[in-house]
């Protein structure tokens, strides 16, 4: 079974092997992946994060012999903390953005080897995992103002669930991608009183379908991605917006979301 990695910013992962067909994820900078099957120029992957599937494009990525993957896939992690941040490739003496969230192997002071070639950031990084639930909002707020983008992962565009799996990924922690299933994990917080920031909030469809999550960051408010990263008014009903002053989204549940070996990066 081939195998890759991203090393562009991010790339579109989409529903079929078409540039036109829906973006149902992406892959952000350092994201491991197997490939699952070819047609034409496009590899169906599954991501080795998430074990997200889709289509992407064969030219937005980077494929790794079996021992080069195995020692990415086998080495310590650091994932990217500044929002946006310029990486350099001193292999080409180039440079790029990367947003938060991005994953180093081997990083030493700044430097990263991978896939044969050499990178130098200069930002900030987290390799003490996993975060504290008031460290996981302050990393939420860093994301304020970021467009809502149906499938985005990064803060060059996001959904709800994007923008969720993002931030515990930044702080340690692995959840799945959607929020349906995001929504199986964790402990159930039964009564919003008693909800602490960093726990996830979860609101259904009127066919009580769960369609969206946010995150509490203090009684009373949730950040959470609708138009744009935002924050609103919370209660037991649901999401308050005081633009439009009504009622956004009705809440269903709340997860308490704590460490565990299964959750934790390595």
């Amino acid at each position: 079974m081939k195998q890759g990695i991203c090393l562009l910013s991010v790339a579109a992962l989409r529903a079929e092997p078409d540039s036109r067909s829906e973006m149902v994820s992406q892959l952000v900078f350092g994201d491991l992946f197997e490939v699952v099957d070819t047609q034409k120029d496009w590899l169906q992957i599954r991501m080795h994060y998430d074990h997200y599937l889709g289509w992407v494009s064969a030219n937005q990525v980077h494929l790794l012999s079996d021992s080069d993957f195995s020692d990415l896939r086998e080495s310590p992690l650091t994932i990217s903390t500044d929002l946006i941040q310029l990486l350099e490739d001193r292999t080409h003496n180039t440079s790029f953005a990367i947003g938060a969230g991005s994953t180093f192997y081997f990083y030493e002071r700044g430097s990263l080897s991978m896939a044969g070639k050499v990178f130098q950031y200069a930002g900030t990084v987290n390799k003490q995992f996993p975060a504290k639930p008031l460290q996981l909002t302050e990393l939420a707020l860093l994301f304020l103002n970021t467009p809502y983008l149906w499938g985005g992962r990064s803060p060059f565009g996001i959904d709800c669930s994007g923008f969720m799996q993002l931030v515990f990924k930044m702080g340690g922690m692995r959840i799945p991608r959607d929020a349906s299933v995001q929504a199986t994990q964790g402990d159930t917080v039964h009564l919003i009183n008693e909800a602490l920031p960093g726990d996830l909030l979860f609101f259904d469809n009127e066919e009580q379908q769960i369609t969206h999550v946010g995150m509490l960051i203090n009684e009373g408010h949730i950040i959470h991605a609708h138009g744009k990263v935002r924050v609103d008014l919370v209660d037991h009903n649901g999401i308050f917006s005081r633009d439009i002053r009504r009622y956004t989204h009705s809440l269903r549940l709340i997860k308490r979301i704590k460490p565990n070996p299964n959750n934790i990066l390595g």
